[in-house]
C-alpha cells in the first residue's frame, strides 16, 4: 500500500459505514452519490483491496473494511484534535462536538442546554445522537462519540464524571392497589405485572432487583420509557421510571416513592487517556456549570 495522500477522504469511508448507504452518506456529507463512489474507488485503489460491498439492502464493510475502520476513526479524531488546538491557541474555540443523550436528558435538558452552549460557542457544532447507555458508552469507545451522558452503573473502561442524581419511582395506575400507598415497598414490585422501560433497565432498574433480590413479572418490555408510562395509564401494570422522565408531567398514574429509595447517578462518559478534543473539553465543563445551576437555582429538582 501506498502512503496516504489525503486523510481527510478516509472519513467518507467511516460516515458509509455507520449509515450503510452511499445516498444517506452522500446527504450527510453534501456529496452527489457518484462522487461518493469515486471516493470509496480511489481509497479501494490506494489500499489494493475492496473496502465495500454493495447489495440490495446498502452497503456495508468488507472483512478487510472492518479491520481499516477503527484506525481511520483514530486517524479522523486526530486531525479534529490537531484543528481543535490550532483553534484554541488561536482563541477561537471553534470546532465539533458529537454528543450521545438518552431519551430524559435529549427530552428535558438538551433544547437549553445546546442554546446556552451554542450561544456561548458559536463557531462549535454540536451532533447530538440519542440512544441507550450501551449505545452511547459503544459509540463513545470507538471514537464515534466524543461525549455522552450515562449513569453510574456502567462497569465500560469510560472516564465518568458525576452530574447529578435523579430517583427512582414507581407509577403505578390510579385504580391500582398500590396507589393506597404512600411509599411502595420494593419487594411488593414481584406482585404485579411490571411494564420494564428501555431507560436503564440493564442498569438503574436492575440494581433495584438484585438489591432486593426481586424476580419481577415482566409483562411488557419497551424500547422506549414515556411508551411505558402511557401503558401505566392504560391500566397494563406497573413501571419504575426516573424522577427526570416525570418532569412537568401529570396523568391517570400515580408516583410512588419507593421503600428503600433508589436512585441513578447521571454524569458524562468521555475516553479516559487518549484526551477529548478542545471542542469536547468545552462542552464538558459547560456541562457541568450548566447543571450545577440548575440544582443551585429555586428548590432542588434532580437531587432529593
Amino acid at each position: 500500500m501506498r502512503s496516504i495522500t489525503n486523510p481527510a477522504k478516509y472519513s467518507v469511508l467511516a460516515v458509509v459505514a455507520e449509515t450503510g448507504s452511499l445516498t444517506a452518506a452522500a446527504e450527510k456529507l453534501g456529496y452527489t452519490q457518484s462522487g461518493i463512489s469515486r471516493i470509496i474507488q480511489d481509497i479501494e485503489a490506494e489500499c489494493g483491496f475492496p473496502l465495500i460491498m454493495r447489495g440490495k439492502s446498502g452497503s456495508s464493510l468488507t472483512r478487510d473494511g472492518e479491520k481499516l475502520i477503527g484506525p481511520i476513526r483514530q486517524l479522523m479524531r486526530a486531525e479534529e484534535q490537531l484543528s481543535g488546538a490550532v483553534d484554541e491557541i488561536k482563541g477561537l474555540r471553534s470546532g465539533k462536538v458529537r454528543v450521545g443523550m438518552f431519551s430524559s436528558v435529549a427530552v428535558h435538558w438538551a433544547p437549553e442546554l445546546i442554546e446556552r452552549f451554542t450561544a456561548q460557542y458559536p463557531s462549535i457544532e454540536v451532533e447530538l445522537f440519542s440512544g441507550l447507555y450501551d449505545e452511547i458508552e459503544d459509540r463513545v469507545l470507538d471514537e464515534r462519540l466524543d461525549c455522552g451522558f450515562s449513569t453510574k452503573q456502567t462497569k465500560r473502561d469510560l472516564n465518568f464524571v458525576e452530574l447529578t442524581r435523579d430517583r427512582l419511582l414507581a407509577v403505578v395506575p390510579k385504580d391500582h392497589p398500590f396507589a393506597a400507598f404512600d411509599r411502595l415497598p420494593a419487594e411488593l414490585i414481584e406482585k404485579a405485572d411490571l411494564i420494564l422501560p428501555g431507560e436503564g433497565s440493564g442498569y438503574d432498574i436492575g440494581a433495584i432487583f438484585r438489591s432486593c433480590r426481586i424476580t419481577p413479572r415482566v409483562k411488557y418490555a419497551l424500547s422506549d420509557d414515556y411508551a411505558a408510562l402511557s401503558m401505566v395509564e392504560r391500566g397494563l401494570g406497573i413501571t419504575i421510571l426516573p424522577e427526570l422522565i416525570l418532569e412537568g408531567r401529570a396523568g391517570n398514574y400515580r408516583v410512588l416513592e419507593l421503600e428503600p429509595a433508589f436512585h441513578r447517578t447521571i454524569g458524562i462518559v468521555s475516553r479516559p487517556r487518549r484526551g477529548v478534543s478542545p471542542a469536547a473539553k468545552a462542552f464538558i465543563d459547560f456541562v457541568k456549570a450548566f447543571v450545577r445551576a440548575m440544582r443551585e437555582s429555586g428548590p432542588e429538582k434532580y437531587i432529593k
